[in-house]
């Protein structure tokens, strides 16, 4: 009674299983993680980086198109004007409303300096830039290639049409 047969794996004769895992199944599990693990951390972080492009070329293409509206719904010419560093500081971009009586332009108060985000820059036209949207919701025709340096050959293209002033985003540059 104080003795008891073991009979099988983890069974004793009172029918009682044991309560827990053995260090050997504990040890199979990590190891099956530890795997997975090393087999798919690599392209979880490629796909990070390629999302991390892709979110910053949607925001440049929002952008673009609420400087298009603007410049429609307030019936005058409105521009986006990007800053190319090449590196430290970061890229950036903003809205500059066009004051025709004093010939100004200033920053639009409703939205705000956007900032690119790290491994992310802006590799065409060069230099700092403008684009500038009119009107009738014309607008100068550019096309804007953003690059992630964090991998080789992830780049995307946004084009802005000169005579619709619509705003497309394609792959590659």
């Amino acid at each position: 009674m104080g003795c008891e047969v073991r009979r099988g794996y983890n069974k004793t004769i009172s029918g009682k299983g044991s309560k827990g895992f053995t260090l050997v199944e504990v040890l199979v599990v990590v190891a099956l993680i530890a795997t997975m693990l090393a087999i798919g951390v690599p392209s979880i972080i490629s796909q990070m980086s390629h999302l991390r492009l892709t979110r910053s070329v949607r925001e440049v293409s929002v952008e673009l198109s609420a400087a298009r509206l603007k410049a429609i719904a307030f019936n005058r010419r409105v521009r986006v004007a990007f800053n190319v560093y090449g590196g430290t500081p970061l890229d950036d971009y903003r809205i500059n409303l066009y004051d025709s009586g004093t010939s100004t332009w200033s920053a639009d108060p409703t939205r705000p300096l956007i900032r690119l985000k790290s491994a992310i820059r802006i590799t065409s036209p060069g230099g700092s830039f403008n684009v500038d949207f009119f009107a009738n919701g014309t607008a100068s025709p550019t096309s804007v290639c953003i690059t992630n340096t964090a991998k080789a050959g992830d780049q995307m293209k946004v084009t802005v049409q000169g005579s619709t002033g619509m705003v497309t985003i394609t792959t590659g540059c």
